[in-house]
């Protein structure tokens, strides 16, 4: 389905490093080596939510080079791969993935994106995270609807006090990939049924 391979594109470099649990090798010559370790990788009793600009002391628009390279109870060590459009850095506590930063060859934090439900946003009635119900986003007090274009294509996201939402492909209904994909309208609500899950949040585009 056509519209089932631009998704899966858009989401592409997510896929490239965010859905693997931190394997690196130790080896000098690694290209994903780990940059840091702290001694106590179990997180504790402070919480660091995303929010339009930052997590915790990591902000949008800093130089790589400057991030710390571990922050207690929010990320011990980081690895590193390459995507079709930007150098993806993932940072790992306790071999959990929590968040990537996305440098679009700039040296550059652009993106910062969450990865799997390690993580989370503040929301007035708790908190969201990538796999909860896509209802809860198009709940939200002030949410809108944003098409992203790419090339002849673009994709349906919604945003939120700056933050970006988009859905889960996995197992997605084709009326709703189409759309998702049709850049004249954004889908209905009726077609989020309750188990069309977040698949994205952060604090721009993929791409």
């Amino acid at each position: 389905m056509k519209h089932i391979a631009f998704y899966a594109a858009c989401l592409l470099m997510l896929a490239s490093c965010g859905g693997k649990k931190g394997s690196s090798a130790t080896g000098a010559d690694s290209d994903s080596a780990i940059t840091a370790e702290m001694e106590s990788p179990v997180a504790g009793p402070t919480q660091f939510y995303l929010t339009a600009d930052s997590i915790g002391p990591i902000h949008v628009g800093e130089s790589i080079s400057d991030l710390p390279v571990a922050v207690a109870n929010l990320y011990d060590h980081m690895i590193t791969a390459d995507t079709p459009d930007a150098m993806a850095y993932t940072f790992l506590l306790a071999d959990i993935p929590q968040f990537t930063i996305y440098d679009f060859m700039e040296g550059k934090a652009d993106v910062i994106a969450l990865e799997g439900d390690a993580r989370a946003v503040s929301v007035p009635d708790g908190e969201l995270r990538v796999g909860d119900p896509f209802t809860k986003v198009l709940a939200l007090k002030g949410v809108e609807s944003e098409w992203a274009g790419m090339d002849d294509n673009g994709i349906w996201f919604w945003k939120w006090n700056g933050l970006y939402f988009g859905v889960d492909e996995t197992d997605m209904a084709e009326t709703l990939g189409d759309a998702l994909t049709d850049g004249n309208r954004p889908p209905r609500a009726s077609m989020f049924t309750p188990d069309v899950r977040i698949g994205y949040i952060a604090t721009g585009l993929p791409f």
